[in-house]
């Protein structure tokens, strides 16, 4: 009988252990460890300068140095841009801007385009990180656009 009692004590020991290792992997918020969020750096300072290169080349004529918007052209900054992409995924975005500037759409590469963004995301106060942000597909699907920690 205790050899029973022990084998019970090491199973719940174990299975509280494994319980314990998945909670922390999950996270408080519920989302697996690999999930990324634009309030957790998922942009290089370097990918964000040659963002902003590509952004002066290509958008600035119509959306403005401060991404205000210029004539009809929407602003990319602010309020007014994060409710309109709020939970939209980063992946959106990157296609929208494929299809800029209107005179010339599809003219730009995804990575210019991702690029683009990088530097959006910079300007409206959203933190830089070690790596830079990938051009592929299924990762940009996986990154919502949240509402920019500085209010611009």
């Amino acid at each position: 009988m205790e050899t029973v009692g022990l084998v019970n004590k090491v199973s719940i020991i174990a299975w509280t252990v494994a319980l314990l290792g998945a909670i922390t992997t999950i996270g408080v918020t519920g989302q697996p460890p690999t999930a990324r969020s634009v309030l957790s750096g998922i942009y290089s300072e370097e990918q964000a300068v040659h963002g902003q290169a590509l952004y002066y080349q290509h958008c600035l004529q119509c959306h403005g140095e401060m991404m205000n918007g210029v004539d009809q052209a929407p602003p990319l900054a602010g309020p007014q841009f994060s409710g309109i992409w709020s939970g939209e995924t980063l992946w959106s975005l990157v296609e929208r801007i494929g299809t800029m500037p209107p005179d010339k759409p599809g003219t730009l590469t995804d990575q210019e385009s991702v690029n683009i963004l990088v530097y959006m995301l910079w300007f409206n106060g959203f933190p830089i990180g070690k790596t830079s942000l990938a051009t592929d597909k299924n990762v940009l699907t996986e990154i919502n656009f949240g509402t920019s920690p500085v209010d611009n």
